[in-house]
Formats: C-alpha cells, sequence, structure tokens
C-alpha cells in the first residue's frame, strides 16, 4: 500500500507542477510532497496554498514499529517544507494555525464546514427512550473508552437510555443495552437524526489537539445537545451550557449525562442554540465565500 501512495504521489505531483505554469494558483490538500517535488515548485511563480486538517505535523501510529517512526520523522520535516513553500495555509484550528503560521506567511482558518442543507434535524420523536449517539471510525473508537464507567451507571439507573453507534460493527458496554451500524453516506443523516444526545470524549494530546470537532457540527446541524471534552476546538465550537456541555472527568460525564437524559426541555434547547450556531458560524454557505475571497485575492484577482 505505501509503495502504490508514494508513487501515485509523485504521478500526481508532477501532474501539478506541469499544469502551474499556466495557472493561475495550486491548491495542495494535505498531501506532503517528496523533496524532489518541494524543489521543483520552489522554482515555479504560481502562488502555492496547503491544505490540512488534523494535526498531521505530528503522527496518529500509536505502534512503536519502523513504519511508525518513518511516518512520524516524515510529518515532522514534511509538513513544514510544505508550508515554507506555500502563501496561505488553510487549517481548522487555533492549534494548527499556531503550528502553521512558524513557515507559512498566512494562515486562513476554517473549522468544518458542513453543509447545512444535508444535514438537518429530523422529525420529533415520540418514544419513552433515550438514545445516546457517537459516530466515528475504528480509530477514534477507543476514544469511547474513556466514558464506559459513566455510561454504565447512567445505564444502570435510567433502563430506558439506550447507547447507538455509528461506524462500529462490533462494540460491547457493560450496563448498557448498545446498538451498533455500520457507516453508511446514505444512511448517515437518518441515523444520526434518530440520536437524542450527541458524545464526543475525547483524550487531551498533540493528535487530539489538532481535530476539527466534525462529529460536533454533524450532531448540532441535525439539532442535537452535545456533551463533550473541552479539547482544541471542542472548547469554541460548544459554549458550556448553551448548546451542550463539556465533562473532563468521569464525575463530570456522569452528572452531565444525566441531567441531559432526564430534562427533555432542556435537550429541545440546547438543540436549537446548536443548529443556529451553525448556520451562522459553521455552515458551507458562510465558510465557501472566505475560502473563495482568499484564494480568489491570492490569484490575482482573477474571477
Amino acid at each position: 500500500y505505501y509503495s502504490w501512495a508514494s508513487w501515485r504521489t509523485l504521478y500526481c505531483g508532477l501532474r501539478a507542477f506541469w499544469v502551474a505554469w499556466r495557472s493561475d494558483l495550486v491548491l495542495i490538500q494535505k498531501v506532503i510532497l517528496p523533496a524532489p517535488l518541494r524543489w521543483l515548485f520552489g522554482r515555479c511563480s504560481t502562488p502555492l496554498v496547503y491544505d490540512f486538517d488534523d494535526a498531521i505535523f505530528t503522527t496518529e501510529v500509536r505502534r512503536q514499529n519502523w513504519l511508525a517512526a518513518r511516518k512520524e520523522r516524515r510529518n515532522s520535516t514534511g509538513v513544514p517544507a510544505m508550508l515554507r513553500l506555500c502563501k496561505l495555509a488553510v487549517v481548522e484550528n487555533d492549534y494548527t494555525a499556531s503550528f502553521a503560521a512558524r513557515h507559512c506567511p498566512r494562515t486562513l482558518q476554517i473549522t468544518g464546514p458542513i453543509d447545512t442543507k444535508h444535514y438537518r434535524p429530523g422529525p420529533a420523536k415520540d418514544r419513552r427512550e433515550v438514545v445516546l449517539g457517537w459516530i466515528g471510525s475504528a480509530s477514534t473508537l477507543p476514544y469511547l473508552d474513556l466514558i464506559r464507567e459513566p455510561l454504565k451507571q447512567l445505564g444502570q439507573r435510567f433502563p430506558q437510555v439506550r447507547l447507538r453507534i455509528i461506524g462500529a460493527e462490533r462494540v460491547a458496554v457493560e450496563g448498557i443495552e448498545t446498538a451498533a451500524v455500520a457507516w453508511s453516506l446514505e444512511g448517515e443523516v437518518e441515523d444520526l437524526q434518530d440520536f437524542d444526545i450527541g458524545l464526543m470524549p475525547m483524550p487531551d494530546d498533540p493528535w487530539t489537539r489538532g481535530k476539527g470537532g466534525y462529529k460536533l457540527l454533524q450532531y448540532m446541524a441535525t439539532g442535537l445537545p452535545v456533551l463533550t471534552s473541552p479539547v482544541g476546538i471542542n472548547q469554541q465550537i460548544v459554549e458550556d451550557g448553551c448548546q451542550g456541555f463539556w465533562a473532563r472527568t468521569e464525575e463530570e460525564w456522569t452528572a452531565r449525562l444525566e441531567t441531559l437524559v432526564t430534562d427533555e426541555a432542556l435537550r429541545r434547547r440546547m438543540g436549537r442554540a446548536g443548529r443556529q450556531r451553525v448556520e451562522a458560524v459553521y455552515a458551507l454557505e458562510v465558510q465557501q465565500v472566505r475560502l473563495g475571497r482568499e484564494l480568489q485575492a491570492l490569484a490575482g484577482g482573477v474571477e
């Protein structure tokens, strides 16, 4: 896989360099070009933009092996080298912006964005059960381990509470009825709309501080109250006590989960506030205008 990916990067980079001379601007998304290609692009007068999400200047690979070490070395040197080639870096939060600003003359922070015409609140629910929801991939599923005990306690105290997970086919949490479904593009919004509360537990480390909080935007766009670890951009997306709650410790998770489970009116109020905040700040139609203006200015005002 890595041999194929390296070949693809080289091939795509050469094609981009070939057309760069006839272009007004080149936007490179997340790819770390090898040193020979960076040397070529450094001799091109066309403005370059580097767009990356996540803290790719570190590594998400936790295994201590030669491949993980090589990836970490490549990222730690390659991302600064890419940024030095560019006139503008497009990032998702203050943490990644601070890093990019050390190597690139200008940064633009765009969190998300999310398409609020696609992600929207579902119909009102007429049921007794309360569904706690989480969406993610296999790589982030272990984050739920941070709240296993709060979920267990909540499930034992409130039998009507369920945990539903999108993106993992197998998962079990002691003490609470749990269901998991595989993620699908076609069913994602409907599955999210079936939640009553959106969860985003997360450890605080160099990788997670670079996250873009997209789970929160998905929950809030579908009108859900949220409960999240106050790590990185999460603290800016969610105002504690307004669109949802922050929770740092197991005790806080337990208490705030109980508050949301037992207060349906609060859930509705926070869900509406979350939807309004997403529409005003994080919607695709809001952020695409900012990005378009920046790129147009960098390209010399070309329409």
